[in-house]
């Protein structure tokens, strides 16, 4: 059977499960350094946490309400395909890819799974199909290799005006977190900083590129779900119309500052400029913006998934860990410092991350763990009191 399915497509198949689907996909190499991209068509057994982390949002959010999805960078179908299975609520969807290999792949993989009447798969450009439909989805998914910036406006036009989501993957970390500035600059017009916390600058910046995006429609797009997790930076927003909601959103916009010197971190939110000098060492600041500076997770929703996953194990428990920490963490609270850069400054020992975070809520201070970076803490203390509670810890 799979000799006929490899002569039928021209390249080599294999039977691949995840969650509760059954599909075909291109035959792996040995070799574990392979780029998704240079397969026959674009598959990453790598992101399952991604389609975990879906399927999980979806029934959360939405609960037993039916929806409509969109995934116009589909690859093989995987996430529609466990959408289908797994929530029971979606009503019909449409999914495609550019790549005549995945959507030769996708009408196989529907058809194993016997889902065929409620999806249409198409063999498309992605902005070409949103802006052809001519129809509203309540979720819509923009996963692409690379950077979500050229699909964003099509994909939000393609939103319901209410109460719908839109999720967007980026792949390229590198520009997000400051190693290729300028290229960032290019696709979301925030020229990115290295600092000790640019995981989540990379996450602000995502989720204000969104929000921005969204404003420009009259649509405000608030960020309910944001996180990292190995080589992509995943960000969910709540969709709904009107241009005084979205002017209301665009007030979580903002800059965030870092001094070098002292590690000080200091947020501005518009109209007010950014903060240049540092108020404890007057040295000058790197500065970042404008990106989101308002919560990237709500934390209520995050409970229900994580109260999912632990009940369903089998299928969701590799990602409970993840689901754990973002229910812990405050993204109220802006940046993090990690302990072996706190040890450094101090040139003293690290201390543990849950002893700094005892000590700092004994003060009175929020302090939590963070699920970009486990040897981390996220806290609303002053710089000048973290020093002072590190150095106290680490002579124990």
């Amino acid at each position: 059977m799979l000799e006929d399915y490899s002569k039928v497509l021209g390249f080599g198949v294999e039977y691949r499960e995840e969650g509760l689907a059954r599909f075909l996909a291109p035959k792996l190499p040995s070799s574990k350094n392979y780029a998704p991209t240079s397969l026959p068509a674009f598959y990453n057994p790598k992101s399952k946490s991604n389609r975990d982390m879906t399927i999980l949002f979806l029934k959360a959010f939405f609960q037993d309400r039916k929806i409509s999805v969109c995934e116009p960078l589909a690859g093989i179908g995987i996430r529609t395909i466990r959408m289908f299975l797994e929530t029971g609520i979606i009503e019909n969807s449409v999914v495609n890819d550019i790549s005549r290999n995945a959507y030769e792949l996708m009408k196989i993989n529907f058809k194993l799974n016997n889902i065929e009447s409620n999806v249409e798969i198409k063999n498309r450009d992605a902005n070409e199909l949103l802006t052809s439909l001519r129809r509203r989805f309540t979720y819509v998914d923009i996963d692409p290799a690379g950077s979500p910036a050229t699909f964003l406006e099509n994909g939000f036009r393609s939103c319901f005006k209410k109460d719908s989501v839109l999720a967007a993957t980026s792949t390229d970390l590198s520009a997000l977190t400051g190693s290729k500035p300028t290229s960032c600059f290019r696709k979301y017009g925030v020229y990115s900083i290295k600092t000790p916390f640019s995981k989540e600058i990379a996450l602000r910046i995502l989720a204000g590129f969104m929000v921005k995006t969204a404003a420009r429609l009259g649509l405000s797009a608030e960020p309910v779900l944001s996180f990292i997790k190995d080589h992509y930076a995943r960000v969910f927003v709540k969709i709904r119309y009107g241009i005084e909601r979205a002017k209301k959103v665009l007030k979580n916009l903002g800059w965030i500052s870092y001094c070098k010197v002292c590690g000080n971190i200091q947020t501005s939110s518009i109209p007010d400029p950014p903060q240049l000098k540092c108020v404890f060492c007057n040295a000058d600041m790197l500065t970042v913006g404008l990106v989101w500076i308002g919560e990237l997770t709500n934390r209520e929703l995050v409970s229900k998934m994580l109260q999912e996953a632990l009940e369903n194990k089998q299928l969701y428990g590799d990602i409970s860990k993840l689901l754990q920490y973002l229910v812990d963490e405050d993204s109220s609270m802006i940046g993090y410092y990690p302990v072996n850069y706190l040890a450094s400054k101090l040139s003293v020992n690290p201390v543990k991350p849950t002893h700094l975070i005892e000590e700092l809520r004994k003060m009175g201070y929020r302090a939590t763990h963070v699920h970009m970076d486990s040897s981390a803490v996220k806290t609303e203390a002053p710089i000048n009191i973290i020093k002072d509670i590190f150095k106290l810890l680490s002579k124990r």
